[in-house]
């Protein structure tokens, strides 16, 4: 026997032997480090206000088959919460000789018929959330030219007619989901008509005094400040420290509108900011703990184009990326996401003109329901994100509790967890948003075994029925979230764990 290839042959085991145990152990140490542990008795929020959307009335009426096609949509998403803006022009003709406001409903709606019809409009997204019991953000986007007169927002009749429309629409017309008035929609923009801060508290201070002398405050609160921007665009985030200072008692919640520049979500920026500024404000309010703080509008910016477009809304990626903005909402502490916007169709980019085309509207939508009116049918079906906002808004629905849940150390991954009062349903929410697959185990002690459904949201891998349905994965299979659950993620992508029974079947 040759001894020289016997003792390399040991020599080789050896080596291959150290080699393994090397592997082993950077393995070992990989799980442990991507272990994700969920902690029930920690609550972040105690009653998350829901996945809100943008409704609001159309600048281009969809026709009675696409209105159709739109409630049964959002039969689907079933959202936590709808903002709605309008303009008082249509429901205020303007003054009478003694300065009385005059109004749609107390006049002919004959002889006013583009007022009436606005109204209309209104009325049937308030029919919708009435009848399926979503809370309603009623809001107005500006000082209104009424008749022929241009209020102005520190005018008191502006808070006069506005305190008499919620009457209106509360003790008249019974919509009992309003909860929430905004007076001006975000008015640090010079597109609002507002003038500065301070003359948007002196407006707010009418408003809240006409409010209370038809003892409308106790059904309806008012929302602010509204303010737009992000950390390198009109910064918002000063008036929210203000209004918590200066006014606290006449705001019943708190918003902001964040447009996010992507570094702002892949950084996970948003979660430390919103942090801060709602530990800022339980600080300065005593009474914020008992108030709601939303995210007002929800989008990225990184992208628009053609003054006010998101052509990235048709994208795969958009869905990835607002997930992870609204995880890092929740997990900051803040209380609602609200998505800009519905249906392209509500709102225009340019003058608006007989047959929209491609610089009309703003691209923002879900969906456009003119899609066909202008020779591109593909456009009235959902759009990708819709897949992520309707799991989101089924899954983490209004009163969740949005509980503690590590996050391993990892870039560009968050982890959002929901349950209910029990503990007895249990949602998920991991988001990749890394070029790279990421491998990790989701341990939740004190939750017994169970059965969970997966969906993917990846680009090659989203299973969808018809008209984009989201079907899952992986139905109802036997899981220990006490032991723990390794769940693998291909780059890019999100992935839904729920042991509650839901269903999207489409039902138009």
């Amino acid at each position: 026997m040759n001894l020289l290839p016997c003792s390399k042959l040991i020599s080789n085991v050896l080596l291959t032997v150290t080699l393994s145990i090397l592997m082993l152990a950077v393995r070992c140490h990989a799980v442990a480090g991507d272990m994700i542990d969920v902690d029930l008795k920690s609550t972040i929020v105690s009653s998350f206000q829901g996945i809100g959307i943008q409704w609001d009335p159309y600048s281009y009426q969809p026709a009675p088959k696409e209105w159709k096609l739109i409630l049964a949509r959002l039969d689907r998403c079933k959202p936590g919460y709808f903002r709605v803006c309008h303009s008082a022009n249509s429901y205020c003709l303007g003054f009478d000789d003694k300065g009385n406001p005059i109004y749609v409903w107390d006049e002919s709606r004959k002889s006013n018929k583009e007022a009436a019809r606005s109204l209309d409009q209104l009325y049937a997204i308030l029919d919708y959330a009435q009848s399926r019991n979503v809370d309603v953000i009623l809001g107005e986007w500006g000082p209104p030219r009424v008749g022929s007169v241009q209020l102005s927002s520190e005018d008191p009749r502006w808070g006069r007619i506005m305190a008499d429309f919620i009457k209106h629409l509360i003790q008249v017309k019974r919509y009992t989901v309003i909860k929430y008035i905004n007076y001006v929609n975000e008015p640090n923009g010079d597109w609002s008509g507002n003038k500065s801060y301070g003359t948007w508290t002196q407006g707010i201070k009418y408003l809240h005094k006409e409010l209370k002398a038809r003892e409308l405050d106790k059904w309806v609160h008012i929302i602010g400040p509204d303010t737009t921007g992000n950390t390198d665009w009109m910064e918002p985030f000063t008036w929210l420290d203000l209004v918590a200072k200066d006014i606290p008692g006449m705001i019943g919640a708190y918003d902001l509108h964040w447009y996010a520049q992507d570094k702002e979500v892949l950084e996970g920026k948003m979660e430390t900011l919103l942090r801060e500024k709602r530990e800022w404000v339980l600080k300065t309010d005593p009474d914020a703990r008992n108030k709601p703080m939303f995210m007002g509008e929800s989008g990225l910016i990184t992208g628009r184009v053609n003054g006010d477009q998101q052509p990235r809304v048709r994208s795969f990626e958009y869905g990835v990326m607002m997930a992870d903005y609204t995880a890092q909402v929740g997990r900051a502490g803040w209380m609602g996401v609200m998505a800009w916007d519905c249906d392209d169709a509500m709102h225009t980019n340019k003058e608006h003109i007989p047959v929209p085309n491609d610089l009309t509207l703003k691209l923002w939508g879900f969906w456009n329901t003119q899609g066909s009116m202008m020779g591109k049918p593909e456009e009235e079906l959902p759009r990708p994100w819709f897949y992520t906002w309707t799991l989101m808004s089924r899954l983490f629905p209004r009163g969740s509790i949005i509980v503690k849940a590590g996050s391993p150390e990892m870039p560009r991954f968050r982890v959002l967890v929901g349950t209910d009062a029990g503990h007895k349903q249990i949602s998920m929410m991991l988001v990749n948003n890394a070029d790279e697959n990421r491998t990790v185990t989701v341990k939740v002690p004190g939750f017994k075994t169970t059965r969970l459904s997966r969906y993917n949201y990846f680009d090659n891998d989203r299973p969808v029925g018809p008209d984009n349905i989201p079907l899952p994965k992986e139905p109802m299979l036997r899981a220990n979230l006490e032991q723990g659950v390794q769940v693998t993620l291909p780059s890019r992508g999100v992935v839904f764990l729920t042991n509650k029974e839901i269903s999207l079947k489409d039902n138009h």
